[in-house]
C-alpha cells in the first residue's frame, strides 16, 4: 500500500509542473516540438487577456474623471455665489 501510493505521488510530482501550467503554456508533447497553432493559441490568449485588461482599465480612468470632473464642478458652485 505504501510503495503504491509513493508511486502515485511520484508520478503526480513528476507531471505537476504541465498541469499546473495554462493552456498556453502546456507543452504539446515529450518531444518539445510545439506545433504552430499551439503557438497561436498562446499569443491569442495572451492578447486577449490584454485587450480585456484595457477595456478595465479604461473603464475606470472613464470613472475617475467623471467624478473629479462633478467634484471640480460642485466646488466651482459653491464657491460662485
Amino acid at each position: 500500500m505504501k510503495t503504491s501510493l509513493a508511486i502515485l505521488t511520484g508520478l503526480f510530482l513528476t507531471h505537476a509542473p504541465s498541469a499546473i501550467a495554462c493552456v498556453g503554456c502546456r507543452e504539446t508533447g515529450l518531444s518539445g516540438n510545439e506545433e504552430p497553432q499551439t503557438i497561436t493559441a498562446g499569443i491569442a490568449l495572451s492578447w486577449g487577456v490584454v485587450g480585456m485588461l484595457s477595456v478595465v482599465l479604461l473603464i475606470i480612468t472613464g470613472l475617475a474623471y467623471y467624478i473629479a470632473d462633478t467634484c471640480r464642478r460642485l466646488d466651482r458652485q459653491k464657491m460662485a455665489p
